[in-house]
């Protein structure tokens, strides 16, 4: 973690995240209907799900920073994973409505000319779930969240969603009259797309996805570089929901004592938790080679 103000971030980015989400919703369903903009109220219908999945994040990352008890020995982490399912199976039913909708409106041949006031007003909402998407991105980020991440994901498809049902408005203006509507279904393809993502995402973590080659490689040099390790025998590893758990096989001398044995696996949990905040458990088993060492 960057900041020690990334905690305080991110407990309440999430929380304007859903009352900004409700309240951008009214806001482009009213505008949307009394404007006659089709893509202004599939972005609103969009906003809905958005509130709803953030919601859901609230309470995941409210039971995610439970401590660990007898029952949950790893914690509460994949509760995370859980809440990003959920969210996307949301944005996806609402996808689907936006789509089924602007397909009824090619097929009736309805075209109403939106008004100004749903410019304005999707220009100010484009704004705030940027806005939101930054503040999520950064805290998600530091964190190691999935919950933060999938809203922060959210938010990156309200803007879009936004800078389409713009370019449809503007497009209308200019006299293309089925450009609001195709906004519409453009709208609902970026949603599709995003609610896809987050279920892989979801997915991958509740069938213990692991770290990143990257990190991995960084955790056996780590312990290569102590003396006294003479190899790493095996390496695994798995998400927590933002923990991570680590397995380790080290190959040490036989000709070691037990003390010195204990000792150098403390040295190699404590070089990995300096170097990975994010890693929360970390076991080692020792296996014993032929190895004699003359002098120390």
């Amino acid at each position: 973690m960057k900041y020690d103000d990334c905690k305080v971030c991110g407990t309440w980015s999430p929380r304007f995240a859903f009352i900004g989400n409700v309240a951008v919703a009214f806001f482009k369903f009213i505008v949307g209907i009394t404007s006659g903009s089709k893509g202004l109220v599939a972005d609103a219908l969009h906003s809905v799900a958005d509130a709803i999945s953030s919601l859901f994040i609230l309470i995941a990352l409210k039971i995610s920073g439970k401590p660990k008890d007898k029952n949950h020995p790893f914690g509460h982490g994949k509760v995370e994973y859980i809440s990003t399912l959920f969210a996307s199976i949301f944005i996806f039913f609402c996808a689907t409505t936006i789509f089924l909708d602007a397909l009824h409106s090619f097929k009736m041949g309805t075209h109403k000319m939106p008004g100004n006031a749903a410019i304005i007003a999707t220009i100010l909402c484009l704004g705030y779930s940027y806005m939101m998407y930054t503040s999520n991105t950064c805290a998600g980020t530091q964190l190691n969240s999935p919950a933060l991440l999938a809203d922060a994901a959210e938010s990156k498809a309200d803007s879009l969603a936004s800078v389409a049902v713009l370019m449809g408005l503007i497009g209308t203006k200019l006299g293309f009259i089925y450009s609001d509507t195709i906004a519409a279904v453009v709208v609902a393809l970026l949603v599709f797309h995003i609610s896809i993502e987050m279920f892989f995402r979801g997915v991958n973590g509740l069938i213990d996805v692991s770290m990143d080659k990257d990190s991995l490689d960084n955790i056996r040099n780590l312990c290569l570089d102590i003396q006294g390790i003479e190899g790493v025998r095996s390496l695994r590893s798995r998400s927590l929901g933002p923990q991570s758990s680590v397995d380790i096989d080290l190959d040490i001398s036989q000709s070691r004592t037990i003390l010195e044995t204990y000792k150098l696996t403390e040295k190699v949990k404590q070089a990995i938790r300096d170097k990975f905040e994010t890693v929360d458990q970390i076991y080692v088993r020792t296996h014993p080679v032929r190895r004699w060492r003359l002098w120390e």
